[in-house]
């Protein structure tokens, strides 16, 4: 079934007129098509279960305070699948996971890195900190990819648990330099500060580290493109629609 999606041809002049087009016609128009490599696609397959997956938690959660019990809603066939996903996640980059030391950096948050912000798709390090939205412009202009904030957020988070011997003393300097120069925040706001200095730091290790020449594509998207999504999770999305 083709989505469709609602396109203004003139949304400056006529901000309430639109035609309905193709939804990938409609990305390939406004130059927003996604990174399209098996990583990526394995990835976003991954982000749709999981939030599917929080959905329907919470749904269940929800229906069993008012009726005291829980239907069934396939709620452990979503489970499964994130599973797989994962599994999968784990082996694209188990080589990549290989060339990073970084205590409490995961398999699943290097992969989220890596397929919508490889460092090989940057020509230099400032642009690949800008999409990521760890600029000062990045962050005034308010452009950048909406996917790397909540991945670097846990990952340094994780980090953080796990005491990195380098970016855990980062997170503890940087929190004390905010509290000194921001005295009259709370301590949730100074931690958001040190947690995203961290995470600009980390980005520039891994940066540094998946870095390539821009004239040599990196292998993953010389692969051959998988059709379509994972079969069981098209009848997921089936049932929800």
């Amino acid at each position: 079934m083709q989505v469709i999606d609602n396109h203004h041809p003139n949304k400056k002049e006529h901000p309430k007129l639109t035609v309905p087009l193709e939804h990938k016609k409609h990305q390939k128009l406004h130059d927003i098509e996604p990174n399209d490599t098996p990583l990526s696609r394995v990835m976003r397959q991954y982000d749709k279960v999981n939030t599917i997956s929080v959905t329907m938690k919470n749904w269940s959660a929800s229906y069993q305070k008012d009726f005291d019990n829980t239907p069934e809603i396939g709620l452990e066939k979503v489970t499964l699948l994130k599973k797989t996903l994962t599994k999968e996640l784990t082996l694209l980059v188990k080589d990549d996971l290989a060339k990073i030391h970084i205590k409490g950096l995961g398999p699943r948050y290097l992969a989220g890195i890596l397929a919508y912000a490889h460092p090989s798709r940057f020509p230099s390090q400032r642009k690949f900190l800008f999409y990521c939205g760890y600029t000062q412009a990045s962050r005034i202009n308010k452009h950048y990819c909406r996917r790397i904030k909540p991945i670097m957020y846990n990952l340094v988070g994780n980090i953080i648990k796990a005491k990195d011997p380098k970016y855990y003393m980062f997170y503890l300097k940087f929190k004390e330099d905010a509290r000194i120069r921001n005295g009259n925040k709370s301590k949730m706001a100074l931690h958001r500060i040190a947690i995203n200095r961290t995470a600009t730091f980390v980005l520039k290790e891994i940066y540094k580290i998946f870095r390539v020449d821009n004239r040599v594509l990196f292998c993953s998207s010389q692969l051959p493109k998988m059709e379509g999504l994972n079969p069981v999770l098209k009848v997921i999305l089936d049932l929800h629609t």
